[in-house]
């Protein structure tokens, strides 16, 4: 059998491999970025309900609905390809995982999107028709008044708990390569020779 192939054999195709991976990174990220703003804004739409009246509502959101099945399909093609790069990049071993730049992509998403939510027409008080009456919010009113912030941060935590922790984590990839470092056969010391008794005179 022949010696495995990689983007990395040749000095060119380590280039290649870099400008590929990073191609592949930006994927995946953006894959996930357009799939959560998607969500994002159909939830926008669900979150104006309990925050105001029925002659409130309005269905307009960015982007569409449909756009979630493209960013679904994109995902998954973007995270065949990122595959596809780090296993040609780790000679078969998958050299890196998508998890980071996926849920950091999905932070974006979330945050752009929260951000993009419609405000309510008044905090605390479902305004009624042209008749002037209210209602008060109830407990859902309440939370998704304060999903604007509550969703971004729960993403944002664990996105930085990936960062610090999981195995694709830079500062865990830094641990590893140093730690790798110390102990190449160069740094070890040197075993101590026991010593032999020698045998007595005849």
């Amino acid at each position: 059998m022949g010696r495995r192939t990689s983007l990395g054999d040749s000095l060119p195709g380590r280039i290649v491999g870099i400008v590929v991976a990073l191609l592949a990174h930006a994927a995946v990220g953006l894959a996930w970025l357009v799939t959560a703003l998607a969500v994002m804004g159909s939830l926008g739409v669900l979150r104006r309900i309990p925050m105001n009246s029925e002659f409130a509502w309005d269905t307009g959101r960015l982007p569409q609905p449909w756009v979630i099945g493209l960013g679904i399909v994109g995902i998954v093609m973007a995270h065949l390809l990122f595959g596809w790069v780090m296993r040609s990049l780790g000679r078969g071993r998958a050299a890196w995982g998508p998890s980071v730049i996926a849920w950091s992509g999905a932070l974006l998403g979330v945050a752009l999107g929260a951000y993009l939510w419609v405000p309510p027409l008044q905090v605390g008080e479902q305004v009624g028709p042209a008749s002037g009456q209210s209602t008060p919010w109830g407990v859902l009113g309440w939370i998704a008044h304060y999903a604007r912030l509550a969703l971004p941060a729960l993403v944002g935590v664990i996105t930085a708990a990936l960062l610090l922790f999981s195995r694709n984590s830079p500062l865990v990839v830094l641990y590893r390569w140093w730690r790798d470092r110390r102990r190449r056969p160069g740094r070890s010391r040197r075993p101590r020779r026991t010593r032999t008794s020698e045998p007595a005179p005849v």
